[in-house]
């Protein structure tokens, strides 16, 4: 399948894999900019976590080809809003 992404300067074909992976116990995930996140003690605080990320990596703040990886955040519900 050939496709393009917004970030993506021209087409090409992508290939489906699990960016979800275990290591010593604790859970792994690897973004499309190269970094891989983690630990996390859960898959799906990974899971949740690998969201909040690509929420963070859409929104225009993070340049596309930001080589940063990003911190876990202490993040507290309260009355259905999330304060980081």
């Amino acid at each position: 399948m050939t496709e393009l992404r917004r970030s993506d300067k021209e087409s090409r074909a992508w290939f489906r894999s699990s960016r979800f992976f275990k290591q010593d116990g604790k859970w792994f995930f690897y973004t499309r900019e190269g970094t891989m996140e983690g630990p996390f003690s859960e898959l799906q605080d990974a899971e949740q976590r690998l969201s909040e990320y690509i929420k963070i990596m859409n929104s225009g703040f993070m340049p596309n080809d930001s080589k940063l990886n990003l911190e876990p955040l202490s993040v507290e519900k309260k009355d259905n809003k999330l304060t980081i």
